[in-house]
């Protein structure tokens, strides 16, 4: 069936553990670009989650104390909690880039790129996915370059194809092409066969009707159909939008991804240091970091449509996010039984060497000198 439209959306995720908490953002990216990625991202946000928001002043409480405003501490208030978002210029030598964002925390230590290519629909899509490059190209590293003292290492890029359609009827779509668009979505490098590639497209986690959304832990594919709104303009504008909700949907969980990856990391690393002495203060750091990384970006995200919640559930799901957790936990729970061995140990080699002390009546010498001393003061 009639293709009108193709897009190539890429997803890098970056560890930004390197160094500390990273300086104000807004002194190492440009706040004044611009990018039609951007307006995408900022327009869907709230299709999925409540945007970064901030009380009124003394004057307005007094009016209505639940009025809230958009937070003016960021760079874009349309992030995740704990992050800002930036715009990435397009490559004018590159005629389908429509540019890119970054989606980053100060605290956090993770980052998302994403870059956004457009094409005719007359265009092969399987043969786009298989050209997508697995690094971030030298136009948007050059754009990042006041972050590189604080990227420690960067996974393997995210691929996320939205088709359009001329069609007006999905299920007619889906049945029609669901054998190419499953290979769209898997790669079609394995070889599967047809019933294979069929049954990858054969339920979506969407609930919408023009849209067919499916998922992987390697790549995403988005597939729409056209006529939903009354001008070819809204409609273009509505699938846009949707396939940048789709986006953001895969973005927050492979943030979370990546933030649970580091924390295992770090708490891999740390298990080491308490060997020998046991650090009480690190291990209270890094349990507020479990659990903030838990409660605030797994469980507990500011939901606020009604469809965000089950859509975002499943992803986490095909994105093994649940199992992340888990190992993020384990390596905490190692991290904190090494230390209450650590400290066990050093309790009772302390109160070993002050029974020796005392038999070798060594304090009694001690509060002997010192009687000595204040006596000579006196």
């Amino acid at each position: 069936m009639p293709i009108s439209r193709i897009d190539a959306i890429q997803l890098f995720d970056l560890d930004l553990s390197r160094r500390g908490r990273i300086p104000d953002l807004r002194k190492l990216l440009d706040i004044d670009a611009e990018s039609a990625a951007y307006t995408r991202y900022t327009e869907s946000f709230e299709w999925i989650f409540e945007a970064q928001s901030t009380p009124g002043d003394a004057k307005d409480r007094t009016i209505d104390p639940t009025l809230q405003y958009l937070s003016q501490k960021v760079n874009c208030p349309y992030s995740p909690p704990g992050f800002d978002r930036f715009a990435l210029t397009e490559d004018p030598s590159d005629s389908h880039d429509r540019g890119g964002v970054i989606t980053l925390s100060q605290d956090l230590q993770a980052g998302m790129v994403c870059t956004w290519g457009s094409y005719l629909g007359t265009s092969d899509a399987l043969a786009i996915k298989h050209s997508l490059s697995v690094d971030i190209s030298a136009h948007y590293l050059k754009q990042l370059s006041g972050l590189f003292d604080y990227i420690s290492e960067g996974h393997l890029m995210y691929p996320f194809i939205g088709l359009r359609y001329a069609s007006s009827e999905l299920d007619e779509v889906l049945r029609d092409d669901g054998i190419i668009l499953g290979m769209v979505l898997s790669g079609g490098l394995d070889h599967e066969f047809d019933d294979t590639m069929r049954s990858y497209v054969s339920k979506g986690l969407s609930l919408r009707r023009y849209e067919g959304l499916f998922l992987q832990s390697s790549g995403g594919l988005g597939v729409y159909v056209s006529g939903t709104e009354s001008t070819a303009e809204a409609d273009l504008d509505l699938y846009e939008r949707t396939l940048f909700r789709a986006v953001q949907v895969c973005e927050i969980c492979l943030l979370e991804q990546r933030m649970l990856r580091t924390f295992k990391s770090i708490a891999d690393k740390d298990a080491k240091k308490v060997r020998i002495f046991p650090r009480p203060f690190l291990i209270e750091k890094r349990r507020e970091e479990l659990l903030i990384l838990e409660n605030e970006m797994v469980k507990s995200l500011p939901f606020r449509s009604p469809e965000s919640v089950p859509l975002v559930r499943k992803a986490q799901e095909i994105f093994q996010v649940p199992s992340f957790l888990q190992d993020a936990k384990d390596s905490y729970n190692f991290l904190e039984t090494r230390y209450q061995n650590t400290k066990t140990t050093a309790l009772a080699t302390v109160a070993v060497v002050a029974y020796i002390l005392d038999r070798l009546k060594v304090w009694n010498t001690i509060a002997r000198l010192i009687a000595g001393l204040f006596g000579q003061h006196r």
